[in-house]
C-alpha cells in the first residue's frame, strides 16, 4: 500500500481529523499512514479503565517515540463503575460497554472541539465481511457526524510494514499471542487469550471472581427488598453455560444448564481441543506475532525502539487509570465458534456471545 487516499474535505481543511487510538497495530497504523500523507490530526484515546498495563505502556511508548500528544477521555469508574451501577455485565444483546465506554466519551471530544471534525478509525476490510462491506469516507447517523477509513483495504503486511518503515514496534501482547488489543480481557476475548491472561495476570483473575461474588451478592440483597427484583441470580462475566446434565420436559429432552464461573472458565481455557483433558505443558500461543510471522522489522530496517521499553511493565501491576478511582475489572465470553475451541468444546460450554470482530 504506497499511500492513503484523502478526502477533499479533509485535505483543503475543512473537516479537522480526530483519530481514534487504541494501542493496537490498526489505530498506530492510522497514526503512521495520516503522518506519511502530511495530514495533521488529533489523536484520542477512550480509556475504559481495563486495558492492559502494557497497553497504558505502550501509548506513552507512542508518545515519546512519535513526539505526539494523544489525549484521553472516559467516564467516571470505568468499566468497574458500570458495572455496579447495573449490577450487571456486558454482553452479546447488551453490548453497552463499548457504546458507554468509548463511543460516547469520543464523540463528546469530538464536540467539544468546536469545529467541523472527521473520526478517522483503523478499521480493515480484511478482518470481516462486515468490514469489508463499509465505505472509506461516509457521514454515518449513528456516528453523528463525518468517519473516515483510511486503512479500509489494507492487509496485515500493510500495517506492519508502515510499523518497520517508522521503526515503531507492535504493542507487546501481540508478541505474547494476543489476537487483538483493547478490554483485558474483552468480553468475546477467545480461549487462548483467556489462558493467556490467566498465565501473566492472574491479579485479573482475582478481580473478576471477586466482582462476580459482589454482583451476586448486591442482586440477592435487593431482592430480599424486593422480592423477584432479580429472576437470574448467578452472574457471571462469561456468557456461557456449563452442560450439568439433562431432564425431561414436554416428553422432551432438554439440557441442564450451570453458570459458569471464571475459575471454571480459566480451567477450561487449559484444555486441549475439545475442552476434556488439562494440558500438562500448554501448547505455545498461536494468535498476533505467531500468526503473522511479521512483527520483526527486516534486518535493513531493525527498529531504532527498544523492545524493552515498549514493554516495560510490572507482570500483574494494574495501571490506575485517572478516570477510575477504584481497580476495575470486566471479563470475556466464550465466542461462539472459537476457532480455537471447535465444536468439540460445545457440548461442555454452550455460549451465548457472538464472534467479536
Amino acid at each position: 500500500m504506497s499511500a492513503i487516499e484523502v478526502p477533499d474535505d479533509v485535505r483543503d481543511g475543512t473537516l479537522s481529523v480526530v483519530a481514534s487510538v487504541s494501542g493496537g497495530k490498526d489505530s498506530t497504523a492510522l497514526i503512521l499512514a495520516l503522518r506519511e500523507a502530511g495530514v495533521a490530526a488529533r489523536h484520542v484515546f477512550a480509556d475504559t479503565g481495563w486495558e492492559a498495563p502494557e497497553t497504558y505502556a505502550y501509548l506513552d511508548t507512542l508518545r515519546s517515540t512519535l513526539d505526539i500528544t494523544i489525549d484521553v477521555v472516559g467516564v467516571p469508574g470505568g468499566m468497574l463503575g458500570k458495572i455496579r451501577a447495573r449490577n450487571g455485565f456486558p454482553g452479546r444483546l447488551q453490548r453497552w460497554c463499548t457504546r458507554e465506554l468509548k463511543l460516547d466519551p469520543i464523540r463528546a471530544y469530538h464536540d467539544a472541539l468546536g469545529v467541523e471534525t472527521v473520526a478517522a478509525m483503523g478499521v480493515r476490510g480484511e478482518e470481516s465481511a462486515k468490514r469489508a462491506a463499509m465505505e472509506m469516507f461516509v457521514e454515518d447517523e449513528e456516528w453523528g457526524g463525518m468517519v473516515w477509513r483510511p486503512l479500509l483495504r489494507w492487509t496485515i503486511e500493510d500495517v506492519l510494514g508502515i510499523h518497520h518503515r517508522h521503526s515503531v514496534p507492535v504493542n507487546p501482547l501481540y508478541r505474547r499471542g494476543h489476537e487483538r488489543v483493547g478490554c483485558y480481557p474483552c468480553i468475546f476475548a477467545r480461549k487462548e487469550e483467556i489462558r493467556l491472561i490467566a498465565e501473566h495476570s492472574p491479579a485479573r483473575i482475582d478481580e473478576i471472581r471477586a466482582l462476580e461474588i459482589e454482583v451476586e451478592g448486591t442482586r440477592a440483597k435487593a431482592n430480599e427488598v424486593t422480592p423477584g427484583r432479580y429472576q437470574h441470580m448467578a452472574a457471571t462475566f462469561f456468557q456461557a453455560h456449563e452442560v450439568a446434565g439433562y431432564k425431561m420436559v414436554d416428553g422432551k429432552r432438554k439440557r441442564v444448564f450451570l453458570p459458569t464461573y471464571i475459575d471454571r472458565v480459566v480451567e477450561w481455557s487449559r484444555t486441549s481441543h475439545g475442552g476434556k483433558q488439562t494440558l500438562l505443558l500448554p501448547d505455545p500461543p498461536s494468535g498476533g506475532c505467531m500468526r503473522w510471522g511479521l512483527c520483526e522489522p527486516p534486518p535493513s530496517e531493525q527498529s531504532q525502539v527498544s523492545y524493552v521499553e515498549a514493554s516495560s511493565v510490572v507482570e500483574g501491576q494494574a495501571h490506575q487509570s485517572p478516570f477510575v478511582k477504584e481497580e476495575a475489572s470486566n471479563g470475556a465470553t466464550f465466542a461462539d465458534g472459537d476457532p480455537i475451541a471447535g465444536e468439540d468444546d460445545r457440548p461442555m460450554f454452550m455460549p451465548i456471545g457472538g464472534k467479536g470482530e
